[in-house]
């Protein structure tokens, strides 16, 4: 009894020692420890739950990803670290180059909760800090050996998780049914996220959307409504071609899905809380975009497209005429024309057809139409007597074309272009403090493409060295609202772009007091 009376006593006197504690010595305690502790130190009492709600009235955006081949291992560590220290989280993000994307969700539920927004997605490849050591690298899901004859998978997985005070997160998905059109399964995407916004904000315009699609038909002409919807100050970026998994903050976790029904996009909404407290500060979002693509004087008119019908990797068939010609060119004719131009190197310079799409848009039944032109890169696969074979779909009889090439120079221009944006963001008159950042990079970029390590990192890694950045390689990049120009654009003001190729969509997010 003696001992126990003692413990007794003891207790209470260190209860009364931390109860003592003035609020400075508190807010050093408690801004050290990992999220769980944090959040079960918040409901101590009302002092402890205040001084909580002060260290957390700064936003936060934390990336970490793992080279660890175990998946289950790989993403203990990445949550170990980006929990490490005091967050509430308000989304997750989670990147795998391969794996069980159900076991990385339902462990990332665990740690964080049922009610929080949460996208998986496969991807080509990831890049940022790692978190056993905070340094910049990446990893390609596919790596060519030494002597070019077999392919290495690597696993890999990042992690991000913001918390942003004065924003409303949920994830607003896409599901298409049997036989459903893409022009319904858009306007409803385009409508559940009005609705949401306007719930939230009292307006229908959100602040940011995050994509990520799967490789289907679908994906494109839904990208563009949305381009053609959203008011052009909403920051729009993603991965238009992969695989994911989705939670929404409502739902305890995946929905699974009904025979026949297939995922198409997944979005992460933002829209600025209507209820944000007055002295709070505000969130940003910009982007810019390093761009790789060069423009050759090679221009044609779809003549004759044929659309392959398979539901997944969609290609096009297609014939055409030179620019101000009659005469019909066949696949093999126009990859001559092509080849000659590049001095028999055609495979080498990796080709693409730039097409201009104008296409009509709107919104439900009683919006009159409006035109809307974008320009979309198709990749050159192959070419017979008959017809060229590209990659996608939605091209056109009449559509206008040109050829691109990937442009080292040009990429590494840009890419200077883009450190110089993000260094003028830090001189802005409101002093924004850029507390995340997260890049969408062209598969065919990186280390191999530039010739040098972490050349993709660079903008982030020259201007905010501590930065916690992640980012994934693409097979097709999402970005617009893009302040980075080139003189083509310029020229051609009233041509979109949305999607890309061979680029770097760079997401920033940044707070004022």
């Amino acid at each position: 009894m003696k001992g126990t009376s003692e413990k007794s006593k003891k207790k209470k006197i260190d209860m009364v020692l931390i109860a003592s504690m003035n609020d400075d010595l508190l807010h050093n305690i408690l801004l050290r420890l990992p999220a769980k502790s944090f959040a079960f130190a918040s409901c101590v009492n009302r002092s402890w739950n205040s001084v909580c709600n002060r260290i957390l009235s700064r936003p936060k955006m934390v990336s970490a990803f793992s080279r660890n081949p175990n998946q289950t291992r790989a993403g203990g560590e990445v949550l170990d670290k980006v929990l490490s220290k005091p967050i509430r989280p308000d989304f997750v993000i989670a990147n795998i180059t391969y794996g069980n994307m159900e076991e990385t969700l339902t462990l990332i539920t665990e740690r964080v909760g049922s009610r929080v927004p949460i996208i998986v997605s496969v991807v080509a490849g990831i890049l940022g800090k790692e978190a056993c050591n905070d340094n910049p690298g990446e990893v390609k899901h596919h790596v060519t050996t030494d002597d070019g004859l077999s392919v290495v998978a690597n696993f890999a997985i990042l992690l991000t998780i913001g918390y942003l005070p004065g924003i409303k997160v949920d994830v607003i998905p896409v599901i298409q049914a049997k036989g459903e059109s893409e022009a319904d399964i858009g306007d409803k995407f385009v409508m559940d996220i009005r609705n949401y916004v306007t719930v939230v904000s009292g307006h229908a315009a959100p602040a940011c959307l995050i994509l990520f699609g799967e490789d289907t038909h679908a994906t494109e002409p839904i990208l563009h409504k949305l381009d053609y919807a959203m008011p052009a100050e909403t920051i729009i970026v993603g991965d238009q071609i992969g695989e994911f998994l989705h939670k929404c903050g409502n739902e305890p976790r995946n929905v699974q899905l009904h025979k026949d029904d297939s995922r198409v996009l997944a979005g992460l909404v933002f829209a600025r809380d209507r209820h944000r407290p007055a002295q709070a500060g505000k969130i940003h979002f910009d982007t810019a975009i390093s761009r790789a693509m060069s423009s050759v004087d090679l221009r044609y008119k779809a003549a004759n497209v044929r659309v392959s019908r398979r539901p997944r990797c969609p290609s096009t068939l297609l014939t055409a005429k030179r620019g101000g010609e009659a005469e019909v060119l066949n696949g093999d004719q126009i990859l001559d024309d092509i080849n000659d131009f590049l001095g028999n190197q055609i495979w080498e310079n990796d080709p693409y057809l730039g097409v201009i799409k104008r296409r009509k848009y709107s919104i439900g039944l009683e919006e009159k139409p409006k035109i809307m032109a974008s320009l979309v890169y198709h990749q050159v696969t192959g070419a017979d007597d008959q017809d060229l074979l590209v990659s996608g779909a939605e091209i056109k009889t009449g559509d206008y074309f040109q050829v691109y090439l990937p442009d080292l120079k040009v990429a590494e221009a840009s890419l200077n272009a883009v450190s110089s944006q993000l260094r003028n963001l830090k001189s802005k008159p409101n002093k924004p403090e850029v507390i995340g950042g997260f890049v969408f990079v062209g598969s065919r970029r990186g280390d191999s493409f530039f010739g040098r390590q972490n050349a993709d990192c660079s903008p982030f890694l020259e201007n905010f060295p501590e930065l916690p950045f992640g980012g994934i390689f693409c097979n097709s990049e999402i970005g617009r609202s893009l302040f980075v120009e080139d003189g083509e654009e310029k020229k051609e003001v009233n041509i979109r772009r949305c999607l890309h190729v061979y680029s770097s969509v760079y997401l920033i997010v940044s707070y004022t007091s």
